[in-house]
């Protein structure tokens, strides 16, 4: 409901308006009177309404003075201005102050409520577009930073940009820097460790090295963090990457390795990557938290450069059970070394690679026997003998992920059902407040969760425990007492409807149903 004032000097016109008007139907409630227009604006000033419906000649303080008054303090309060015949010049003057609604006297109830709802219209579809406008800044604010991180993978891992690329992101993104060089800073967790953990790391990094030196942007790609930070001296980098070690292990998160590029310009990420990655790729041999930076990788020496391939797609068809995307990836891996022919020992490097990020989607304990695994990468003599163990591997775990995760969804299921049968008298139950106060989980997934594994919606299933239970409950009482019934089953005080649908579920009404049993 919109609030409406009204103002007018001579009281027998004031009051029929009050009385003859059907302020409701308009989608409005009369708030306040005013016998004048001094009195209006002291009145309007202590509580604006939404809508004034004014007389102009007034004493003190004219219509066209309210008006004006009003205007500039609150422009959003809309004015219908009601006069007689020789006052139409000041009805120009209204409606510079944008006063769409001029009504000459004597005007009746009928064109005041038209006028009245032509107000109201054109404040909902302001509020309309003003909700809309505010949506949008919103979502803005929630997709940029995340728009940001897909920018830079692409612009790490894609060849393809350039330095025109570069400038129209960084307009877009109101990335102000002025840095020549920059380096790459990448992280692995060591450990086994929950997506979310990456998550945390990255937080970690970005609050730690932001105290030495700036940060333009960080991402995930695939499970590694990266950062692109200015091209300064890497010791004090390396230093609060030390501090950032520290405060891992002190949430009992083991360990991470980290590999810092050298520098380069804005063109030179891809390699400025393939720098972090063939750094990445010597954890295995130099042990588990180290910090590798491009000036310890030894001269001359192969590494793993110009081969980068990202197994997210691999590790995500894994950790989700299905097979059938996990032999096409790893087919299309093993292919891509083949073409590629690279050296033995780079491709050994990045089975190897592979093989770590496979362990880490199973449990512990297979982790660890997976990992007595790991010696054999080096004494693999061929491309083929690896990827039959890799695939196989591979096949295992998400098989293994497959039967956990349709046993988890079971018991899940199997745990609504059973909050569900003990608040049945809950009358506001539903599967979206189950979702979000009890098991925290998005609600269009646990209804879509529910329906396939039980074959019928959550609320087909609500009423059906709730008929149950009436019969139950209807069953041993000597007496049926409709509304304790409807109460106790989740229909509050609204036993006629309770009735209707107990009608519907067994063909009678409860007092029938008693009767016949």
């Amino acid at each position: 409901m919109y609030e409406i004032m009204v103002v007018d000097d001579e009281v027998n016109i004031l009051e029929g308006i009050v009385t003859m008007v059907d302020w409701e139907s308009c989608g409005t409630r009369l708030s306040s009177k005013a016998y004048n227009g001094r009195m209006a604006y002291e009145m309007i000033q202590k509580n604006p309404p939404d809508i004034v419906l004014t007389d102009i000649k007034m004493p003190g303080l004219n219509g066209i003075e309210l008006i004006e008054k009003v205007h500039e303090q609150f422009p959003s309060t809309r004015f219908i201005v009601l006069s007689g015949y020789d006052e139409f010049e000041f009805a120009k003057t209204a409606m510079k102050c944008g006063v769409k609604h001029y009504l000459l006297k004597p005007s009746n109830e009928t064109k005041i409520e038209e006028a009245i709802r032509e107000v109201v219209q054109d404040l909902e579809k302001s509020k309309e577009k003003e909700e809309f406008i505010e949506n949008i800044r919103t979502n803005l604010h929630k997709v940029i930073p995340k728009a940001k991180e897909q920018f830079l993978r692409e612009f790490i891992i894609n060849k393809k940009y350039d330095i025109k690329e570069w400038t129209y992101y960084q307009e877009l993104f109101g990335l102000d820097t002025r840095w020549e060089t920059f380096r790459l800073v990448g992280c692995v967790i060591d450990e086994a460790f929950e997506y979310e953990h990456l998550f945390t790391l990255k937080e970690i990094l970005n609050n730690q090295i932001a105290e030495c030196q700036e940060i333009l942007l960080s991402t995930i790609i695939s499970e590694r963090v990266v950062l692109l930070v200015e091209g300064s001296e890497t010791k004090t980098l390396i230093d609060h990457i030390k501090a950032v070690k520290n405060e891992w292990k002190s949430l009992d998160h083991g360990s991470f390795t980290t590999a810092i590029s050298g520098t380069g310009n804005i063109t030179q990420l891809h390699l400025l990557y393939q720098e972090v990655l063939e750094g990445l790729s010597h954890r295995f041999y130099l042990g588990r938290g180290g910090i590798v930076t491009s000036e310890d990788i030894k001269e001359g020496e192969q590494g793993v450069k110009g081969l980068s391939i990202d197994h997210e797609s691999l590790l995500l068809a894994i950790r989700s059970g299905n097979k059938e995307e996990t032999a096409e990836y790893l087919q299309y891996f093993f292919n891509t070394l083949r073409n590629a022919k690279f050296d033995v020992q780079v491709v050994r490097s990045h089975c190897l690679e592979l093989f770590m990020s496979l362990m880490r989607q199973t449990d512990k304990e297979t982790m660890e026997q997976l990992f007595d695994y790991v010696p054999r990468f080096h004494t693999f003599s061929s491309l083929p003998e690896i990827e039959t163990f890799m695939e196989k591997t591979a096949l295992e775990i998400a098989e293994t992920n497959y039967t956990t995760r349709r046993n988890t969804q079971n018991q899940l299921v199997n745990q609504v059902m059973d909050y569900a049968k003990q608040h049945l008298d809950d009358e506001s139950l539903s599967l979206s407040s189950i979702a979000s106060d009890v098991f925290y989980m998005n609600p269009d997934y646990l209804g879509k969760l529910f329906k396939k594994e039980t074959g019928e919606k959550f609320s087909t299933y609500l009423m059906k425990e709730r008929m149950e239970q009436a019969v139950h409950f209807i069953d041993k009482s000597d007496e049926v007492k409709m509304f304790e019934v409807a109460e106790k089953v989740g229909f509050g005080n609204n036993p006629r409807y309770f009735s209707q649908v107990f009608k519907k579920h067994t063909g009678y009404t409860p007092t029938e149903y008693k009767k016949n049993s």
